[in-house]
């Protein structure tokens, strides 16, 4: 299994950038795998609830269930369940009341205690063979009691969905004492409910009618003769007028008393202006140089008029002409005579104004005296108004109380009516009251039987696999180790560079050699700022033989299958495990040595080797890593947490990637976590990981069809 991806990216980015792209999604091979690698524990986790299913399997018994039904007749012939309601009020949802009233009165105590009775409650409920130890310990209720409760438990009083039909039903292993207990319970509702609907009530309602009545008609009474003698027809109207009444005085008095003031001003100001008037005025002066009756030049005006008119219709000499000629000759010599004496006029005139003011004296004096007298009669009447207005304020008070006492006995008396008459129809009705409640269906009519055998079974094989797939996630969840890759993936973020199987010679398989050459071709792809990778550190929590071998077959791939001069670095062994051999030289800090694979050299001694000191400067251990990538193409390697910790910081730092290995089921997640910090911690790349020792605990098939 192989991943590509190039190291530049990884160090620039968060360690859970890579995480982030992935599906962290549980698949279903995560599932099987952990219920396959956990599976001892989820079969006892299994076994227990299916164990207990088999066996409630085999002790369980057949329940017999015998039901009956019974019809609730709601109509306005049939009277109500009490006294309060009446025929007209049993509506749909007061036919649901009294349905569920019945099944209140079926499933009351003293109904199933006697039917309990009727059946005997050692034969309905027989001692069992550990009662004894139940009576050991005293509890304080009786065998009635306790029976009462288990039959409760066994009977089922349901009312159909949209009916008024009761439904009442009770099991037992005993198909015949179903049958009975269920008829006993009818009859035994039947006569309880007989028992209850005798109550007489209609005479006492009947006395409170009456006295309703005569203080309903004494309230009557003291209404009409309060009314009488205040004079009311209506005292919300009769109010209304009397205040109406008044505000209508009080604005015409507003009005007199307004214009008396104004007449009164007139008066006095027309008396002051009639005394300044003067008695005679003078009226006309006239001179005149004219004559009385003095019209001859208007005569002589039409005369010559007259002629002109004549002239267009006759001749010069016509007679009408001639006389016309003559009048104007006249009338011209009487013009002609002296200017007859001139006439001269003067005239004084009594003044006219003064009779005016007297008559505008008069009028106002005469209207003075009217709006004094229209002023006192309004007083009058404004003190009538007054008088009604209190004498209704009076009345208001004691009005509105006997009203309110007359709306509270009338009610009341209406109440008492409807309730009387409902008593009367219930006494009426009491003696067949039970042909309200009618046997549609007889318990031996519909007996079912049911048995849980097959539930309890199907109910432990489910709970079987809730347990066990519980217990196969508590397992897991507590687990420490890995058993996947993608577990390593979704915990470290860094992607998986290649996975190895476990076995005896697990690098000697072909899918071994695959991954190795994948692995190979993956890190000489990859690049860090632009240049190919030369140095990777292969890191591990623990010490184990699979780690050097797997390193010397990646080197060897370097070597013989590349071509490339490569060194390796075994760090993963305690200090004098390597010793010196022939041809050994020093290179960068190193004491290596030639191995017998072509290109493929390794340390000869890691003790003696500067660029393996602890107490080497970063900076000359810098140049010396330099000077190992000039000389070799490809460096590798092979270090644990426990044996080079002092040493294992610079190397993640010097070092182009680093690889964390990690062994199924034996890295441990903490140290996995805290080996990938100390790297991230040091300034080191971190390329991925190497999964070793996977192991396939499900089988082909199951992988291949999830």
């Amino acid at each position: 299994m192989m991943i590509s991806g190039h190291a530049g990216e990884l160090e620039n980015k968060a360690p859970t950038s890579w995480a982030e792209g992935r599906s962290a999604a549980f698949t279903m091979r995560d599932f099987w795998t952990a219920a396959f690698f956990h599976r001892r524990v989820v079969l006892l986790a299994a076994l227990l609830p299916i164990l207990v299913g088999i066996f409630a399997c085999l002790v369980t018994k057949t329940e017999y269930t015998a039901s009956s039904l019974l019809l609730v007749m709601v109509n306005r012939e049939v009277a109500t369940q009490n006294v309060t309601d009446s025929g007209p009020s049993v509506l749909s949802i007061e036919g649901l009341k009294q349905v569920e009233s019945e099944v209140q009165i079926i499933e009351s105590a003293d109904v199933i205690r006697d039917a309990i009775a009727q059946i005997g409650l050692e034969r309905l409920f027989p001692t069992g063979r550990l009662s004894f130890l139940r009576d050991l310990v005293p509890s304080g209720i009786s065998p009635m009691d306790r029976a009462v409760e288990r039959f409760r438990k066994n009977m089922r009083t349901t009312v159909l969905s949209g009916s008024n039909i009761v439904q009442v039903s009770v099991s037992n292993p005993n198909r015949d004492l179903a049958i009975e207990a269920t008829d006993e319970l009818v009859k035994a509702y039947l006569a309880y409910r007989r028992k209850i609907f005798e109550n007489p009530t209609a005479n006492i309602l009947m006395v409170e009618v009456e006295r309703f009545k005569r203080d309903l008609t004494a309230t009557d009474n003291e209404i009409e003769s309060l009314k009488r003698k205040a004079g009311v027809i209506d005292f919300a109207q009769d109010a209304v007028l009397a205040a109406n009444q008044v505000d209508g005085i009080v604005q015409r008095q507003r009005q007199v008393a307004e214009r008396k003031v104004a007449v009164a001003a007139q008066l006095e100001k027309a008396e002051q202006e009639m005394q300044a008037l003067p008695e005679t005025v003078f009226d006309f002066a006239q001179k005149s140089n004219a004559s009385g009756n003095d019209d001859d030049r208007n005569i002589l005006t039409r005369l010559l008029v007259e002629r002109d008119r004549l002239l267009s219709q006759f001749t010069p000499s016509s007679p009408q002409v001639r006389e016309v000629e003559q009048k104007i000759d006249t009338v011209r010599k009487t013009m002609g005579a002296p200017d007859p004496r001139l006439y001269a006029t003067n005239r004084d005139v009594r003044n006219p104004a003064i009779s005016y003011m007297n008559n505008m004296v008069l009028s106002l004096r005469v209207e003075l005296d009217a709006l004094s007298r229209q002023e006192a009669e309004l007083n009058e009447q404004k003190q009538q108004a007054q008088g009604r207005v209190a004498t209704l304020q009076g009345v208001e008070t004691r009005l509105t109380e006997l009203n309110r006492q007359r709306e509270t006995l009338s009610e009341g008396y209406r109440e008492y009516l409807r309730r009387a008459v409902a008593a009367n129809v219930e006494e009426t009705a009491s003696k067949v009251r039970a042909s309200n409640v009618r046997v549609v269906e007889a318990a031996g009519a519909a007996v079912t039987s049911r048995s849980m055998a097959l539930p309890f079974l199907a109910a432990g094989v489910f709970g079987g696999l809730l347990f066990g797939a519980a217990a196969g996630a508590i397992a897991s969840a507590l687990r420490t180790g890995f058993i996947t890759p993608m577990e390593v993936e979704r915990l470290l973020g860094l992607p998986t560079l290649a996975e190895f199987a476990d076995g005896r010679a697990p690098f000697q398989t072909v899918a071994a050699e695959t991954a190795i050459g994948g692995l190979a071709t993956l890190l000489l792809d990859s690049e860090l700022d632009g240049r190919p990778l030369r140095a990777f550190h292969f890191l591990s929590q623990e010490r184990h033989p699979d780690v050097p071998v797997f390193c010397q077959r990646l080197a060897e791939e370097f070597a013989i299958q590349r071509g490339l001069r490569t060194l390796l670095i075994d760090l993963s062994e305690p200090a004098g495990a390597h010793r010196a051999d022939d041809g050994v030289e020093a290179r960068g800090g190193l004491t290596i040595a030639r191995t017998p694979v072509p290109l493929l050299w390794s340390v000869a001694d890691s003790e003696r080797s500067p660029l393996l000191s602890v107490r080497l400067p970063m900076v000359e251990g810098q140049r010396m890593m330099k000077e190992l990538e000039d000389q070799f193409d490809a460096i590798i390697i092979s270090s644990s947490a426990s044996v080079a910790s002092s040493v294992k910081h610079r190397l993640n730092r010097l070092v182009d990637a680093n690889i964390l290995i990690v062994r199924a089921e034996e890295t441990r997640k903490a140290a996995a976590l805290r080996l990938r910090a100390d790297v991230l911690e040091s300034g080191g790349v971190l390329m991925g990981f190497v999964f070793m020792g996977r192991k396939y605990y499900v089988p082909g098939w199951i992988y291949r069809i999830s």
